[in-house]
């Protein structure tokens, strides 16, 4: 799945040696998630990342119709 800000992925992209469906980008990282935090995200709880020392994003849970 795709869309202007997200893609489901297999493995990370090698940002060097390829291009991105998001255009040129200059870096990158990978952020874990535990099953607490996915618990936190179901109750309404957002998660803050610190996107190498520069810049913040948010995870929102969004149920989906079946949820």
């Amino acid at each position: 799945m795709i869309d202007e800000s997200k893609i489901i992925l297999e493995t990370t992209i090698d940002i060097e040696n390829e291009d991105t469906p998001f255009g040129k980008r200059y870096g990158g990282d990978v952020f874990t998630l535990t099953d607490e935090d996915i618990e936190n995200l179901r109750n309404g709880r957002l998660i803050g990342l610190d996107v190498q020392n520069e810049y913040i994003s948010y995870l929102k849970y969004k149920p989906s119709k079946t949820d």
